[in-house]
Formats: C-alpha cells, sequence, structure tokens
C-alpha cells in the first residue's frame, strides 16, 4: 500500500506540472490570480490528481504556492499511519527531483518566480501527519 500511495501521488504531482505548465497564459499577478482566472484549468488540475483509493484529495493555491492534500477517507491504525509516514519521509528526497524541476518548468510558463509546492497528508480525523513543501529550504 505505501509503495501505491507514493508512486500515485508523483504520478498526481507530474500530471498537476504538466498542465499548469501547458496553460500557455502570463499570469496576471500571482499563481493564485492564473488559478482564480482559470476554472477550467483548476478543475482539469482536480481532475489529473491521482488520488490512492481510501483517500480524497484537493489542490489549492496562495499566493505563488500550491498545496496537494490527500486525506485518508477511514481511520487507519497507529501503525499503518507510523509506516505510511516514514515511508513518505524516506521518499521525499526521491520526489525532490521531479517536483522541484516541474515547478522551474511552471516558473518558466508562468514568468513567475519563487513558486513553491506543498504536499500534505491528512489522517480521517483531520490532522496532519506528513507534510513536505518543494523546494525544500536551505
Amino acid at each position: 500500500m505505501r509503495r501505491v500511495c507514493i508512486t500515485t501521488i508523483v504520478i498526481s504531482i507530474a500530471a498537476v506540472m504538466l498542465l499548469l505548465g501547458g496553460c500557455g497564459q502570463q499570469v496576471t499577478a500571482t499563481l493564485e490570480d492564473l488559478a482564480a482566472d482559470n476554472p477550467e484549468m483548476v478543475k482539469a488540475l482536480q481532475e489529473a490528481v491521482v488520488t490512492p483509493e481510501g483517500m480524497s484529495s484537493e489542490v489549492t493555491f496562495s499566493g505563488d504556492s500550491f498545496d496537494i492534500t490527500y486525506k485518508f477517507n477511514d481511520p487507519i491504525d497507529d501503525t499503518d499511519e507510523k509506516v505510511l509516514v516514514e515511508a513518505f519521509g524516506k521518499n521525499a528526497e526521491t520526489l525532490q527531483a521531479g517536483f522541484e524541476k516541474a515547478i522551474a518548468d511552471l516558473e518558466t510558463q508562468t514568468g513567475i518566480t519563487g513558486i513553491t509546492g506543498t504536499i500534505h497528508i491528512i489522517n480521517a480525523s483531520g490532522e496532519e501527519t506528513w507534510t513536505h513543501e518543494y523546494p525544500e529550504k536551505e
């Protein structure tokens, strides 16, 4: 299940970046403005995010950042949650190269610099169990 969740999230990130990068429109001010001006694009992004079975997902924008949030629909036991959190942590570096390349491509396409993206994993009770921002802060 861990590999499926992580693989699915990697595929989702790539799909979101392709859709954002292919919009071909210059941004009025921020990434959030681009999303607000293009509801069709936002809908396509939401549909492009591949969500693992048993989870829901959402893409949101704020300023020049975006968040991809995955939430477990049903409670999972503490042991399984701990294993998943450890797996996400171990794979954060694997996700980094693709995520940062996609952000760089997005910056080129939109003319916006300093774009950041964050992945959030939320448990069924609404508590964040894992989060990671890209690019990583030095």
